[in-house]
């Protein structure tokens, strides 16, 4: 029996265009799942598709704006028509300022994508799903999710909050047989993180501070994503896996 086999499994993964997201995807693809793609770019969507059948799985793709939390409950009740059994909430946003600069369309923003969109996609999907049916849900953290970083308020509030979320869902719903749990990546290199890394000077500091002298790899994070959707995890819930190269560690 391989326990981390995912054949015959719908998973749904945000923020899958580029990035971590498409790694994850690409990962549980390899994995046997059938994997729903969703982002905001439709050209993105086609490259990850075709990574995701490049690496010998089926992809079929959503556009939806997770800003838009209508937009999230009608993508949840259109995934519904079928089985969910794994959904990946990738996506995120940040931004970077000092707190005082901070302006309220921003914060907002911020948290919509990062904190409400997966909470209101993950309740849309309990709501419409088969009793019978087992899932797991994956939040995406982050270090933030346990340390301060400073210049990035509304970012560190959202992956706090993902914490919170993960530990009550999980609490609330493992008699229904579903699970909830968190990835929290340390310093990868994607375009979330494009400005801060493209300079020497912060990325000498960064990677200085990683007991492993290094940034993360996205394909890096593929093993966590599978154990936890997997029956590997049968017993894992409401937990944070850390995937930053020692950094919490030390």
């Amino acid at each position: 029996m391989n326990l981390f086999d995912l054949a015959g499994r719908h998973v749904v993964v945000t923020g899958a265009g580029r990035g971590l997201g498409r790694a994850m995807a690409e990962a549980v693809a390899a994995a046997g799942a059938r994997v729903t793609l969703v982002a905001r770019s439709e050209s993105q969507l086609a490259e990850s598709a075709a990574a995701v059948e490049h690496a010998g799985g089926t992809a079929c793709v959503r556009r939806a704006d997770l800003s838009d939390l209508d937009a999230v409950a009608d993508l949840a009740r259109e995934l519904s028509t079928g089985q969910v059994h794994g959904v990946v909430h990738a996506a995120g946003v940040t931004h970077r300022a000092d707190a005082r600069d901070f302006d309220d369309e921003v914060l907002r923003r911020v948290l919509t994508v990062n904190l409400e969109a997966p909470i209101v996609l993950s309740r849309e999907l309990m709501r419409h799903r088969a009793d019978d049916v087992p899932s797991s849900h994956v939040f995406v953290g982050s270090l933030g999710s346990s340390i301060g970083l400073p210049r990035a308020l509304a970012y560190v509030a959202s992956k706090a909050g993902v914490l919170g979320v993960v530990r009550t869902l999980a609490a609330e719903w493992a008699t229904s047989g579903v699970r909830v749990n968190a990835i929290s990546p340390g310093y990868f290199r994607t375009a979330l993180t494009a400005d801060l890394l493209d300079q020497p000077d912060e990325l000498s500091r960064i990677e200085g501070r990683i007991p492993m002298r290094r940034l993360g790899r996205p394909a890096e994070l593929g093993g966590a994503t599978i154990f936890l959707l997997s029956d590997a995890s049968s017993y894992v819930t409401g937990q944070q896996i850390v995937v930053d190269g020692g950094w919490l560690a030390s």
